[in-house]
């Protein structure tokens, strides 16, 4: 595990300085001290590597968020710590593999949030499921669509990125979820 973890490092690192499409298994693997072989006994190619990077990373504070408003600035300010690697990525083939850590982010956040309102275990875990994969793809996408395409990005960009949702609705739609249960 620590020669993938050396790898996903170096690699995270020199994304920040370079497009992943010039950087070479030679290189990456200089960098960290191995050899090509190993890197391939570990990876299939970068982008398997990429997506390693992905599953290692963690987005500050997420686990302390109450609501989309509070998981939309922990998501900006994970992004503008990482600006430089975030941008590389989605500007790679690999942009595919952030909007999943994206999608991820927001589904299992959202799981949570429904555990917070859902109290009493109303809902079946398909619901909920439903629900936050709903909000999950949404919202990822979204703020995906907002980091990708906009020169000058700011929180209050984002947010007005998300100006069709009324923050209150989410709440609404689950507690409406629950009742349409007690129904059936």
């Amino acid at each position: 595990m620590k020669t993938e973890h050396a790898l996903a490092v170096a690699l995270k690192d020199m994304m920040s300085h370079q497009p992943i499409d010039t950087i070479s298994v030679l290189q990456l693997s200089k960098k960290c001290g191995v050899s090509r072989k190993t890197f391939y006994y570990h990876y299939h190619d970068i982008y398997d590597l990429l997506a390693q990077v992905f599953l290692e990373e963690k987005i500050v504070g997420i686990n302390n968020t109450e609501n989309y408003k509070e998981l939309i600035e922990v998501v900006f300010n994970y992004y503008k710590s990482n600006e430089k690697f975030i941008n590389a990525t989605i500007n790679s083939a690999g942009k595919e593999l952030f909007f999943e850590f994206i999608y991820n982010a927001f589904y299992t956040t959202g799981l949570r949030f429904i555990s917070k309102i859902d109290v009493d275990k109303k809902l079946s875990p398909t619901t909920r499921k439903s629900i936050s994969r709903f909000y999950a793809y949404g919202y990822g996408h979204s703020a995906v669509y907002y980091l990708s395409n906009y020169r000058h990005k700011t929180l209050q960009g984002l947010y007005a990125s998300f100006n069709f949702i009324e923050p209150k609705n989410f709440e609404k739609n689950v507690q409406k979820a629950i009742k349409n249960s007690e129904n059936v």
